[in-house]
Parts: structure tokens; sequence; C-alpha cells
């Protein structure tokens, strides 16, 4: 297909034109679908579709959606009717000069249980586009966990588009790690339209160079007694850039619904380009919500004493920008996942 222009990553309500907030422009074009391999555990049924299913609204956008239907790309649909203990994992590898896109759907069937492990990775120096769109749908009473890596080539552009729909008492577990790429967008809603059902999201980005992350998170409560967490942590080094929107809606008929939102930025160098935006949407009275930011740099002190200790400063930045990722890491369910983000972490490559 040729390229298509396209605006992603729209605030649900805009905000002053000349924050430049809104929502970015900016054009893909997909060859097909991406090249990947799945590892399907015991308990989920996998299936291939002509067109997606799934109609939940996805964080980055109708425009995804429209570069879904026009690629005419394959949608990998795979189900979880019980509980299900071991992970369903997914690698996808880029090669230098990709126009790959993949659609991914999952579903989880009343008190159902299912980890979802996506991979996202290539050669340093690969250039192109890629991207994944992943729709879930949640049963009564299920857990979804959903948790994406991305270790990506500086000029590669990446979308990750990530969109649920809760029934009663569901939740969805989102833990989304952002290591490299140069011009990367994520967004990500979740409709809370079942009684008590839940979103927990906790976001960790490690950004150096001239990378660029363009961020939206949107919790959309419409049942009673929803909760929401949307919790953001990451690093900006030397001229990297990043954008933060994360949005509660609250509709009416949210009674005693509750939503958290909170960014915790590090900034080692003068250069960075940080924006945050959050947004709290109030269509029901009896609710709460809460929002912040702290954004700030590492304690003299504690540089200070670091050096004393022998550590140059820039090893002492280097440990600390680390720090903050692998606590977002630490939070990832799958074992054997969690320790090759480690691995990476400590000095490893995208092949361990």
């Amino acid at each position: 297909m040729d390229s298509m222009e396209m605006k992603v990553n729209r605030l649900p309500a805009p905000t002053w034109n000349w924050l430049r907030m809104n929502g970015t422009e900016t054009a893909a074009r997909v060859g097909g679908e991406g090249a990947f391999a799945a590892e399907v555990p015991a308990g989920v049924a996998d299936e291939t579709l002509p067109a997606p299913s799934l109609r939940c609204a996805s964080g980055m956008g109708p425009d995804v959606e429209r570069l879904v239907e026009e690629a005419a790309l394959p949608v990998r649909r795979y189900a979880a009717a019980g509980k299900v203990d071991e992970a369903l994992r997914f690698s996808f590898d880029y090669a230098d000069g990709a126009a790959a896109f993949n659609a991914v759907e999952l579903e989880t069937g009343e008190g159902g249980e299912l980890t979802a492990v996506m991979d996202f990775r290539s050669a340093p120096g690969a250039a192109g586009f890629a991207g994944a769109q992943t729709k879930m749908e949640l049963g009564r009473n299920s857990l979804l966990r959903l948790v994406q890596i991305q270790r990506l080539g500086g000029g590669l552009t990446f979308f990750n588009d990530v969109g649920a729909r809760c029934a009663d008492g569901a939740r969805v577990e989102l833990i989304q790690l952002a290591l490299g790429g140069g011009n990367v967008f994520m967004g990500a809603q979740c409709a809370l339209e079942g009684r008590r059902s839940a979103l927990k999201a906790d976001v960790g980005y490690l950004l150096r160079g001239t990378e660029r992350l363009d961020m939206n998170y949107t919790a959309l409560h419409e049942g009673r007694r929803t909760q929401s967490e949307i919790n953001a942590s990451g690093v900006l080094r030397e001229k990297a850039f990043k954008l933060f929107r994360g949005t509660i809606d609250f509709r009416r008929g949210a009674a005693q619904a509750s939503g958290d939102e909170k960014e915790d930025v590090l900034l080692l160098d003068d250069g960075v380009v940080n924006r945050t935006i959050p947004l709290i949407l109030c269509g029901e009275d009896d609710v709460t919500g809460n929002h912040g930011a702290t954004i700030g740099r590492l304690d003299d002190r504690l540089l200070f004493y670091l050096e004393s200790r022998g550590l140059p400063r820039d090893d002492a930045y280097e440990m600390m920008a680390r720090a903050r990722v692998a606590a977002v890491a630490a939070k990832i369910p799958d074992e054997t996942t969690r320790r090759g983000v480690e691995r990476w972490l400590n000095g490893g490559t995208n092949d361990e």
C-alpha cells in the first residue's frame, strides 16, 4: 500500500492548539504482515481471521484502525477459555528496511486467566517502519496480563497500539518497556464497561540520543466501582524527546469509580525535551480521580556520595537510569521474559 498520512494519539478532549499536544501527525507505509514466532501453550485456541472481529477502540486512534483495514492484514486471534499457567509468547524481529504490521486479538472467557508476552526487536542500526495492534476482550471475572518489550533500532518508526474491553469483574494488567526505537508511538485505551472491572498499567522507558516517544493512555470508566491505575516511569538522556498523555475519563453511570495516574521522569541532560499532559474528565459526580507528575534530576548530594565511593559520574547516571527501568521490569510475571530484560539492562544483546 502507499504511504498513509495519519493523526495518532489524539487527546479525548483537545487542549490549546499552540501546545501541540492534541495529537501527532505522521505517515506509515505497510508492505504486509510482519514475520513472527508464537509459542502457544495448551489451553489457548488460535486462528487466523481475514479481518478484525473486535471493535473496541484503541489508544492510538481510528487512523490505525484504517491502516489495518486498508493493508488487508490477517488478524491472529488467541482465546483462553480457562486459566492458562504458561505464557503465550510472541517474538517479532524486524529487518532493516521493514514495512511491516501485525494485528493480534486476545480473548479470555469467563473466569479465565492468560499472560501474553510480546517481544519486539531489531538490529541496532535497523531502519524502516513496523508496528502492532493488540485488541483484548475480557469475559466476566477474567484476568489478562499483556507484557510488551521494545528493543528497536535507532532508525525505526514503530507503532504499538492497544485496545481492551472489560466485562464485570475483569482485570487488565499492562506492562510496557520502551528501550529503543528512533520514533516510537504507543497508545492504549481500556473500556471498563463492567461493574468492578479494573486496569493497571505500568510503563517504563529509557530514551537516549535523538529518540522520540509519543504516548497516549486512556482509562474509560463506564461501569460502577471500576478502578484504574496508570504509572509511567522513565529516563531521558542527551537529546531525547518524550510526550506522555494520560486520561482518566469518568462517564455517566460510573458511580464510585476511582482512577489514578502518575508519571516519574528523570532528566539526565540539558538537551532533553519532556512533555506531560494528565487529564481527568468527569461526567459522573461520585468518583475519585488523582493525577501527578514528578520531574527532576539526580540530586547533587547523591552524585557526590557515589563519586566519593569511586563511581564515575557517567557510571552513576547509567546505574540510576537502568534502576528506573529495572523497577518496572521486576513486575513482569513471566520469569523467562523478566530475566531476559534484566540481562539486556546489564549489557546483554537482543539475542539473549
